[in-house]
């Protein structure tokens, strides 16, 4: 029998798989691979030019290709943004704290994260994903809720980026619902 074939997968074209062993790829091939990542997905500037930066060690080629890519309209760091929170806060339901610390680890500015976070998702907003999240988690968890499933679930909370004090009301008021109905 003979042993099963691993395909590798597709990657974004490297330095050696552009040029030939050993060269530097132009600026057209970095053109054409930061072209052929963003078709994928979206990347914000500052991971798409590290991505770039891993195939080709000319820092002024990569900015170049960077600066060409915003200048046609590929590269928008503040439509990244609104589109990543937009993402995060409709379909996973997570916390203000959550989706700004991804943001900023993907290598976005502070300031036009606060921004976008402001506009997309106020403060005071936050309560309709928080009590989406809860009921999520609520549907897995067996009905007779003792402290340490109560623990689990703030825990679970708090990991999803949503305010400790914001967690305790709504899991108070969620307990006075369930107290009130027996």
């Amino acid at each position: 029998m003979q042993p099963k074939r691993r395909w590798k997968r597709a990657s974004a074209a490297s330095s050696s798989e552009l040029t030939g062993e050993g060269e530097q790829p132009s600026q057209e091939q970095l053109y054409a691979s930061a072209l052929k990542a963003l078709t994928r997905r979206a990347f914000p500037t500052r991971e798409l030019e590290q991505r770039l930066l891993r195939s080709c060690t000319d820092a002024a080629a990569v900015n170049r290709v960077i600066e060409r890519l915003k200048n046609a309209g590929y590269l928008d760091d503040q439509k990244f943004a609104k589109t990543f929170i937009q993402s995060r806060l409709h379909h996973k339901a997570q916390g203000r704290a959550r989706i700004e610390r991804e943001l900023r680890a993907r290598g976005l500015n502070p300031k036009l994260v606060r921004e976008e976070l402001e506009k997309a998702y106020p403060v005071e907003a936050e309560r309709e994903p928080l009590q989406h999240a809860l009921e999520r988690k609520l549907r897995s968890l067996p009905p007779p809720m003792d402290a340490k499933k109560l623990s689990r679930l703030y825990n679970h909370l708090l990991r999803r980026g949503f305010p400790g004090e914001a967690i305790r009301l709504e899991l108070r008021r969620l307990l006075k619902m369930e107290m009130d109905s027996d």
